[in-house]
């Protein structure tokens, strides 16, 4: 019952929060926003009955919801224009560790609190890392979310830290493959990361214990 009411709450509110897409978008944004309603609310409440899942509290519940959610209007605006927002990204991580704190405090595991900021940090120091190195295969929005995803993973323990980031550049470098060899794209065809990495997340918290 709990997993199909977060469902339902994080389609609810990831369709009420689709509107903040349009100053985004390109033409016709009321437009194309209200088209896009239905792929996040879809996306968060995917999220939202997979949080069920992993959460051991209430705060953690909320906690994962609503980076769920967030992530949804993310990985949507990615897919889009290839732009992962500095206010969405900052909003969701807020969304994300707020709970998380709350859930620390509620249960003292402020160590696993700690580890989720540090892994957080970590990172977004080896996203920037790699986007200096290779600036065209990274942008910054990436780097920014890295910090999300970190402090994400990091909840849950390092082995889930290094499982996701692997999985979140397989991910990409399947998807580049697919493109390149179906001649729907080049070696120099832009792909949008955060899904990617999104996804990453998503296995390696699904995968591992």
């Amino acid at each position: 019952m709990i997993p199909l009411l977060t469902a339902l709450l994080a389609a609810v509110l990831g369709g009420l929060l689709t509107p903040a897409l349009r100053p985004f978008l390109e033409d016709d944004s009321e437009r194309v926003g209200s088209l896009l309603r239905v792929p996040v609310a879809v996306l968060a409440a995917l999220a939202g009955f997979g949080a069920a899942g992993v959460a051991d509290s209430a705060a953690e519940l909320v906690a994962f919801a609503a980076v769920g959610v967030g992530c949804a209007l993310l990985v949507v605006i990615d897919l889009m224009v290839r732009r992962l927002p500095d206010v969405l990204v900052a909003c969701t991580a807020v969304a994300l560790l707020v709970p998380l704190a709350v859930a620390a405090a509620t249960a003292d595991e402020w160590s696993t609190f700690g580890r989720s900021l540090l892994a957080a940090v970590v990172l977004l120091a080896g996203y920037l890392l790699l986007a200096l190195i290779a600036p065209t295969g990274l942008g910054l929005g990436d780097v920014k979310f890295a910090f999300l995803v970190g402090g994400f993973l990091g909840w849950f323990g390092w082995s889930h830290v290094a499982a996701g980031t692997v999985l979140g550049f397989t991910i990409n470098g399947v998807i580049a493959l697919v493109v390149l060899v179906s001649r729907n794209g080049g070696r120099d065809t832009q792909i949008p990361f955060g899904p990617s990495m999104a996804l990453g997340a998503v296995c390696a918290v699904a995968l591992l214990p």
